[in-house]
């Protein structure tokens, strides 16, 4: 990356000071002292660090400075474990980008201001196995596609991508909603759930510790996407080796600015179980779905909230042997069911609507379907649990996407919410 001139560097080196200070104040004063003012020295300050693109402290302090929300608005989804780490995770990267500018050492402020690589490419032809879904209200929506690279050096390796949505404080629209609206080149992200090959032209893949991430730029600068035929591979995606995830996890070294997403595993599982929900003993704003696998028992996690209520309906849905309803080649949509949840929201019988399965039985033909087909979705590693987000049922059809409803998809609703001001 450039560096930054001997002025500039001066002028950088006394922000991150000053960031440094911030995060000390909070730490000692504690929580009570955060306030407005320090809500918009924090915005500032990310503003900044954005225009300059220093990703990882960029990535880091937006995520303080939405649990420091949280925190002053009473938010249920406030989280004390998470602010702790990225507060913690600020502080170092601000303390430790200062030193190596005043030292003169290029390498480690390199390390430390950008933790990826960019590789332009003409065109990258990719299938979605899986997609989850992240819903902050009143702020933003996005969903991360997990895929697979069909072309290349190396066919078949892991890729991400992710389409962010604002949200405005008064808008009330199921995020699936966002996934039909129309991008640039006529591309609308929904296309990437139908179970088709999909090829992206003029775009950067991002390498990091994370994995390789694909992107396309500003939403409006985008290069086309062409759809292409149905995937055919379904049934020969590679099932999840324990073997080789233990031999990375005894060969990682202990790296205090790696996230706790970055040693990941995408896994395929066949011959899986669902247990019964259990509340998360660990303190988060989730629930538990046991998830048996060879002789290993898994964390499913569900976020609590609009972010986990699709996931949370279609595990209980699999568990009791029907078929989930989510985005993808098997999708359903129904209506009229999307219809009385918004216009009851609030009430008690939406409430109920929301958080129960669909209560049609199960069918032998449904039963055997999910039975059969194999579970997908992100396994990480989190205080010796080994912790997995389900994404997706993958049938010989293609997936159902598990954190996502058809309901979702309602065009007047957004259309009627997009003009709030």
């Amino acid at each position: 990356m450039t560096r930054p001139s001997a002025t500039d560097a001066e002028r950088l080196r006394g922000l991150l000071d000053q960031l440094g200070d911030e995060v000390e104040r909070l730490l000692l004063g504690g929580m009570t002292t955060a306030n407005q003012a320090t809500r918009d020295k924090l915005a500032m300050t990310l503003r900044e660090v954005s225009r300059r693109r220093l990703l990882r402290l960029g990535s880091t302090l937006s995520n303080v400075s939405r649990e420091i929300e949280r925190y002053l608005a009473q938010d249920p989804q406030f989280s004390p474990r998470r602010l702790s780490f990225f507060i913690g995770r600020t502080w170092l990267l601000a303390r430790a980008m200062a030193r190596a500018l005043r030292e003169g050492d290029d390498a480690t402020y390199d390390r430390l201001a950008m933790d990826r690589s960019a590789e332009p490419v003409a065109s990258v032809r990719v299938v979605t196995l899986g997609v989850a879904k992240k819903v902050v209200p009143g702020s933003f929506c996005a969903f991360d596609f997990r895929m697979r690279r069909l072309d290349g050096e190396h066919p078949g390796e892991s890729l991400a991508f992710t389409e962010m949505f604002p949200l405005k404080p008064r808008q009330v629209i199921p995020a699936e909603s966002f996934l039909v609206l129309e991008r640039s080149k006529g591309y609308r992200p929904a296309m990437l759930l139908e179970g088709k090959e999909i090829t992206f032209h003029g775009v950067t893949l991002l390498r990091s510790a994370d994995g390789l991430r694909l992107s396309r730029g500003r939403p409006d600068q985008g290069g086309p996407v062409e759809q292409g035929k149905p995937y055919e591979g379904w049934a020969s995606l590679p099932a999840w080796d324990p073997a080789r995830a233990r031999a990375r996890v005894r060969a990682a070294e202990v790296d205090p600015l790696q996230m706790p997403m970055d040693l990941h595993e995408e896994v395929v599982l066949d011959g899986w179980q669902l247990g019964a929900p259990l509340e998360d003993d660990g303190g988060g704003p989730r629930r538990i779905h046991p998830v048996s696998w060879g002789g290993l028992s898994l964390d499913g996690v569900v976020a609590e909230g609009e972010e986990g209520t699709s996931l949370r309906q279609n595990l209980e849905r699999m568990r009791k042997g029907q078929l989930p309803h989510g985005l993808g080649p098997f999708a359903t949509t129904k209506p009229a069911a999307a219809s009385t949840r918004r216009k009851g929201r609030g009430s008690r019988a939406a409430k109920a609507s929301e958080d129960e399965p669909s209560p049609a039985p199960a069918t032998p033909s449904s039963r055997t379907l999910v039975s059969s087909s194999r579970l997908f979705g992100l396994l990480h590693y989190e205080t010796c649990r080994l912790v997995l987000q389900p994404l997706a049922l993958m049938t010989d059809r293609g997936p159902i996407h598990l954190m996502t409803s058809p309901e979702g998809i309602d065009r007047k609703a957004l259309l009627a919410n997009l003009s709030l001001r």
